[in-house]
């Protein structure tokens, strides 16, 4: 579990440093772990609400590409990369 900690904490730091970008795009900037593993991450960085998925919108009907979408920090995300480098 502490891995998973550290690592999220990479995670949030980069998207704090260099902005927020697509999943493919943070992994190639920072590949702390396997790609299976850093969408797992992913996954469990958002549903602890210190990201958060910007859906792409290609049509009215809602339809999204992983892809394309970006994850950026919440709030409470900020605040955690905040705390973490004082």
């Amino acid at each position: 579990m502490a891995t998973m900690k550290r690592l999220g904490l990479e995670v949030l730091e980069d998207i704090h440093h260099n902005g927020p970008d697509t999943r493919k795009a943070l992994w190639d900037r920072n590949p702390v772990c396997s790609w299976h593993m850093f969408k797992v991450l992913i996954g469990k960085l958002t549903v602890d609400g210190v990201i958060e998925r910007r859906l792409y919108s290609f049509s009215e009907g809602g339809a999204t590409d992983p892809a394309v979408d970006t994850y950026v920090l919440t709030e409470a995300g900020n605040s955690l990369v905040q705390l973490a480098c004082e």
